[in-house]
């Protein structure tokens, strides 16, 4: 055998073992690899031997655990936890390798079951119960508030003030289904701050009393909470008129400070059901910029307010404004804006710095009425700013031109998206009163009345349909 014949075996015997390995990796089946393990129940591994591994892009998991010996396959089983008493089985799998993935959600609780399953060709019976794995997507806690020791947040935190030392995010724990008030302000500094309830389906009830609210010059979730504002006429989070200085220089433009505090983390109503909120979500007491504000997934009932629910009216406005998947209204019609800025991309940054309103996937009743639904004109006309509403449902909200009453200035220097929107005013459809310079010309708006199931009683089922065959508005009653 020459030297070439041998290099040429020697690569043919490498490729061979490496196959052969891969194919023995988890599976027992095989009479090359055959177990030492027969006439047996399968012993179980711990559950501290799976491991669960997310993606980077967190949209999936991976879940691997040690060969069983003499298994047959493997059964794998994932429950959403999030009510602990009725798990929601998400994905039932037969594998032969010790490793399968499966979807992933942010802010879940999970369990994930493995067994052994039978080899009847070497007479092994499965394994008789199932190991299991629960564990969390939500970000770790910092603190968990017990409703029967402190049902009063004010007094919890008066009780345990936040140590000047602590940074990232701090994450605070309501029990699912409990009653919890807020007696008086909170003050949270420059914290950035998490109340969240981790039973999804069973939030925790929270009810702001007479002038009571979130202080803060940081970031601040409210996450998975019943809110009920029917005490109180104040906003439910006051950004604080004495930040710290140092937030300035977060953000220099030719080395300079622009005259605003920063902050840089996101503002975020996550799944919040809002009740007789007769004020604002947020309002300013000083010159800030917000990088990122975001609701979703929220219902909120507005009742009287005389001030937009976004109020930065002070100096201050939001960089990235998204409003996604959610529902605001009114049971009698409000004139007050929804949003109002009085700050402006161009004091940060003249040539570069941009600023977007998204409105996405929601459901608007009588907001504005017959008013404007942005209630500044600081920054109309600018090719700084972008505006998206996609697949919303409007009605009587702002005024019969909605998209004006947003932009405030008919321009063709913004940069406009809009998809599948319903445009419905004064009884009648207004979808071609959006026709104009940065207006809806995509030709896709749906002209059906929306055709509301009951919102007297907060009841905003689509029935028209347009809507209905694309499922437009908040998707949550469909």
């Amino acid at each position: 055998m020459n030297k070439s014949q041998k290099t040429c075996m020697v690569g043919v015997l490498a490729t061979a073992l490496l196959l052969l390995a891969g194919c023995a990796e988890g599976y027992d089946e095989d009479s090359a690899f055959e177990s030492s393990v027969k006439n047996s129940t399968l012993n179980a591994v711990s559950a501290d031997d799976i491991v669960v591994t997310s993606s980077t892009d967190g949209a999936t998991f991976t879940f691997t655990w040690p060969v069983v010996h003499g298994a047959g396959g493997y059964e794998v089983k994932l429950y959403n936890m999030s009510d602990p008493s009725q798990p929601l089985l998400l994905k039932a799998d037969t594998v032969d390798a010790c490793k399968t993935t499966a979807s992933r959600e942010d802010d879940t609780n999970y369990m994930v079951t493995v067994r052994a399953l039978k080899n009847d060709r070497l007479h092994n019976a499965e394994q008789a119960s199932a190991m299991q794995k629960l564990f969390s997507t939500f970000t770790p806690s910092y603190g968990v508030i017990n409703s029967n020791e402190y049902s009063d947040l004010k007094a919890y935190f008066d009780a345990h003030p936040l140590p000047n030392d602590t940074t990232g995010m701090l994450c605070f724990d309501l029990e699912g289904d409990a009653d919890y008030i807020l007696s008086g302000n909170v003050d949270f500094g420059g914290h950035d701050v998490t109340i969240r309830c981790t039973n999804k389906s069973k939030h925790a009830r929270l009810q702001l009393q007479s002038g009571a609210r979130f202080v803060t010059y940081g970031a601040i979730c409210l996450k998975y909470l019943d809110i009920d504002c029917s005490q109180t006429n104040k906003t439910i989070v006051e950004l604080s008129e004495n930040p710290a200085d140092s937030l300035k220089s977060l953000i220099m433009y030719d080395g300079k400070e622009s005259g605003y505090y920063f902050i840089m983390e996101p503002i975020v109503f996550q799944s919040c059901n809002i009740k007789k909120l007769g004020s604002c979500l947020i309002a300013d007491n000083a010159k800030y910029n917000i990088r990122s504000l975001t609701v979703n997934d929220c219902v909120v009932e507005i009742s009287g307010t005389s001030s937009a629910i976004i109020n930065l009216k002070t100096a201050s406005y939001v960089t990235d404004l998204l409003v996604k998947n959610s529902t605001f209204y009114a049971v009698e019609a409000i004139t007050t804006p929804f949003l109002t800025y009085n700050g402006r991309p161009k004091e940060i940054d003249p040539n570069a710095e941009v600023q977007k309103i998204t409105f996405t996937g929601c459901t608007l009743y009588q907001i504005s009425k017959g008013s404007n639904f942005r209630g500044d004109t600081r920054t109309q006309g600018q090719k700084t700013n972008y505006f998206t509403v996609d697949r919303c449902i409007i009605v009587d909200c702002g005024k019969k031109n909605f998209i004006n009453s947003l932009l405030r200035q008919l321009s063709t220097n913004p940069t406009v998206n809009y998809y599948k929107n319903t445009y419905w005013w004064g009884g009648e459809n207004v979808a071609d009163s959006q026709i104009c310079d940065g207006g809806d010309n995509s030709g896709t708006a749906l002209t059906t009345d929306p055709a509301f199931a009951d919102p007297a009683n907060g009841d905003f089922t689509p029935t028209g349909a347009d809507q209905v065959a694309n499922q437009t508005g908040d998707p949550r009653w469909y």
